[in-house]
């Protein structure tokens, strides 16, 4: 019973097709928790070059480490600025891949392709 729990709720590491693609912000209208993740809709764009993009945080590059904790960073311009955002992916059994922006509101980019 425990291994089928397991199995269920860990998060497994990207396949590279899984991992690129578009992702939208999903449940971005609860109360505003951090500044740094949108507040508003936003598609975030996972390119195979390493570069994204979205309305929210421009374009830029992201690194990702694909492992037991799948994370990703995102290298962007703000306000003139070089800056960072870095955060885990959660990639459950049948589940759709998603990157986590807060996890206790369930506030994440969500794949759709």
């Amino acid at each position: 019973m425990i291994l089928v729990v397991i199995i269920f709720t860990i998060d497994y590491p990207l396949k590279e097709k899984t991992l690129y693609g578009m992702y939208v912000n999903t449940n971005y209208k609860n109360p505003i928790c951090c500044v740094e993740a949108p507040h508003e809709p936003d598609t975030l764009i996972l390119h195979s070059n390493g570069d994204f993009e979205s309305r929210f945080f421009g374009r830029g590059q992201f690194e990702i480490s694909n492992g037991i904790n799948p994370r990703i960073e995102l290298h962007y311009k703000s306000f003139g600025q070089s800056a960072l955002f870095s955060t885990y992916f959660s990639n459950k059994l049948f589940e759709k891949p998603k990157i986590i922006l807060n996890a206790d509101m369930n506030h994440v980019y969500t794949k759709i392709n």
